[in-house]
C-alpha cells in the first residue's frame, strides 16, 4: 500500500513539473490528489498526535512565508500577491507541510527552493518572465523521493 502511494504521488510529481513547465498552471485535482497521498504516507509513518504537531509548524512556516511574500510584493515590487506567485505554488507549499515531519519538511522546502533557484537562473532566457516553482519543486520532490525508494537512503518520515 505504501510503495503504491509512493508511486502515485511520484507520478503526480513529475506530471505537476510537465503541467506547470507547458501550461503554467497546475491542476487543482492533482494537487488535491497528493495533499490525500502526502498525508496518508506521512499519517502511516508516526502516530497522529506527531502528525497534526508537525503539520501546524509546517503550515505556520508555510503561513509566515506567504506573509513575508505578501509584504514583498506590495511594498517592494508594488504588485498584488497573485500577480507574483501564483495559487499553486501556495497550494504546493501546503502539500509539503502536510507531508514530511518537520524536519524533513524544512530541509526538503529549503532544498527544492535553492534548486528552483538554480535552475530558474541557469534557464533564464527559456523560462524568460516567469518560474514554474511549483513545478521545479515537484521535479525536486519527485527526484529526491525516488532516489529515496530506489536506494533506500533513509526515512523521511523519522523525526
Amino acid at each position: 500500500m505504501i510503495l503504491a502511494a509512493n508511486i502515485v504521488m511520484m507520478g503526480s510529481l513529475f506530471w505537476i513539473f510537465y503541467e506547470d513547465l507547458k501550461e503554467r498552471k497546475v491542476t487543482i485535482a492533482l494537487l488535491i490528489l497528493l495533499f490525500v497521498v502526502g498525508g496518508f504516507l506521512n499519517i502511516k509513518q508516526q502516530v497522529w498526535e506527531v502528525f497534526l504537531i508537525s503539520s501546524i509548524l509546517n503550515l505556520a512556516v508555510v503561513f509566515s512565508i506567504i506573509l513575508i511574500l505578501f509584504l514583498y510584493t506590495k511594498l517592494k515590487l508594488k504588485q498584488s500577491l497573485p500577480e507574483a506567485f501564483g495559487l499553486g505554488d501556495v497550494l504546493f507549499f501546503a502539500f509539503m507541510a502536510i507531508s514530511f515531519p518537520t524536519t524533513t519538511f524544512l530541509v526538503l522546502f529549503s532544498c527544492s527552493l535553492i534548486f528552483s533557484f538554480i535552475i530558474s537562473i541557469s534557464f533564464q532566457k527559456q523560462l524568460k518572465k516567469f518560474v514554474p516553482l511549483a513545478g521545479l519543486q515537484a521535479l525536486f520532490l519527485g527526484l529526491i523521493l525516488g532516489a529515496n525508494q530506489l536506494f533506500g537512503l533513509m526515512n523521511l518520515y523519522a523525526f
